[in-house]
């Protein structure tokens, strides 16, 4: 995906055994400081992580992992939620400004958690003042990268962070997750159960075609003439008439979207057992 408002901040994989002297930060255009992560991705470890200012700083570092560049964003995190073609964006706090360069200031080592959960308050995040620029996610830049990403991924369900860099706006992916929490997505169950319905009805859309297909095949065109006006005609409605459609926008930061929902064409105990189904997956997470 080619889009200049887009950017990924360079980043560099460190293996066991790397020698600190060797590392070509610069041909990698990575600068000082660097954002150090674990390269594990579940788990209480996976969340520890540093601040490195300078190369000696290198030296605490515990491979594998990966470092990258830190850029500044006014200690803003947006953390968008994607569910099929729907998405939410909720704000986070974030780690405050650092100067550019090399600094001779201490590694400093943090919990993620710690730092951007929503009732978060720490001195990593306090910031003394808004430098440069302070812009809110571009919602058709959020529906393009989540599009993009589903159709690259071949997943429906997965997160991504985001920062907007404060001297060039632009939007800066530094993270994607699969399936994260949706913690402080409050539609989540609603557009998970109308995402199940779409990819049903999507499959069973499908598999009518196959199988009109394989009948013309066997039958050939004269003889299947007859019956396709009939099911045109008397059937069309009947497949159709299950789904209501309809289009909704929940907030500007909500994508709109098409959503199913079901009439008294589908049974309402299928509904409450969907319902249910997916409470009870929530509540064992």
């Amino acid at each position: 995906m080619k889009d200049e408002r887009i950017c990924s901040p360079p980043f560099m994989e460190l293996t066991d055994g790397f020698d600190v002297d060797s590392l070509e930060l610069e041909k990698n255009n990575l600068t000082f400081p660097f954002i150090c992560k674990t390269r594990v991705a579940h788990g209480t470890n996976s969340h520890e992580m540093a601040i490195i200012f300078n190369k000696e700083g290198l030296k605490d570092v515990k491979p594998p992992c990966v470092i990258q560049s830190f850029i500044n964003h006014n200690a803003v995190l947006y953390k968008v939620f994607v569910v099929g073609e729907s998405y939410t964006v909720v704000q986070r706090p974030s780690l405050k400004n650092f100067p550019i360069g090399p600094a001779e200031r201490p590694s400093i080592f943090f919990n993620s958690h710690n730092v951007s959960k929503p009732e978060s308050s720490s001195d990593l995040t306090a910031l003394d003042k808004i430098e440069g620029l302070f812009e809110r996610p571009n919602d058709d830049v959020i529906r393009e990268l989540s599009k993009a990403l589903r159709q690259a991924l071949g997943i429906s369900l997965f997160g991504i962070d985001i920062i907007i860099n404060n001297q060039t706006g632009q939007h800066a992916v530094i993270d994607v997750n699969a399936f994260p929490g949706y913690e402080g997505v409050p539609e989540f169950f609603n557009d998970l159960l109308n995402h199940i319905i779409a990819v049903l009805q999507n499959q069973a859309t499908e598999v009518q075609q196959v199988n009109y297909s394989n009948t013309i095949g066997d039958l050939g065109v004269d003889a299947v003439t007859e019956r396709t006006c009939c099911a045109v005609t008397g059937n069309s409605d009947m497949v159709m008439d299950s789904w209501n459609f309809e289009s909704e926008t929940s907030g500007s930061m909500k994508l709109q979207h098409q959503r199913l929902g079901c009439n008294s064409a589908v049974s309402p105990n299928f509904q409450r057992h969907c319902a249910a189904t997916l409470a009870a997956k929530a509540s064992s997470q």
